[in-house]
């Protein structure tokens, strides 16, 4: 069900460098993990997960919080990510989709706050409907799913 991001690593990478910023080692590792992410992830997420993939090195820093928050702030600011929010009090971030490009839409846990992405909405017949009746062109929507996750119900 997880969605592939449409930005790699390598892309993140280049545009912050056009935008002149440097391009240090603790950017390098959390371009990776955002562009592999299968769904979105909180700044705590993000943080515990590249220190985690970088103590598996010797000889690498850990990556501090506020680094983590100024990369999610730079990326949203270049338009290559977004801000999500669930209604659980905390953002996460996901790669911006561009107008043109595959949509996705979220299945949010609500006892473990567990997010799955999924790809087909089914919405096309609704929104032509709609649009129909409406007058209006719809351009974008956001579908979100509140529910419980296989491990949630098993417990």
């Amino acid at each position: 069900m997880g969605c592939a991001h449409a930005i790699g690593a390598d892309q993140i990478l280049a545009e912050l460098k056009d935008a002149g910023c440097r391009i240090t080692q603790p950017r390098q590792a959390l371009a990776a993990l955002f562009a592999e992410a299968p769904a979105p992830m909180s700044v705590p997420e993000l943080h515990g997960e590249v220190n985690a993939r970088l103590a598996r090195f010797p000889g690498d820093e850990p990556v501090n919080l506020v680094t983590v928050y100024r990369f999610v702030n730079l990326l949203v600011e270049r338009g290559i990510a977004r801000k999500v929010e669930f209604g659980q009090g905390y953002f996460r971030y996901e790669a911006a989709e561009s107008q043109d490009g595959p949509h996705h839409h979220h299945i949010v846990c609500d006892a473990c706050g567990k997010v799955t992405d999924f790809d087909d909405c089914g919405m096309d017949a609704l929104i032509e409907r709609l649009e129909a009746e409406s007058g209006f062109r719809i351009a974008r929507h956001q579908l979100e799913l509140y529910g419980s996750c296989p491990d949630c119900r098993a417990s």
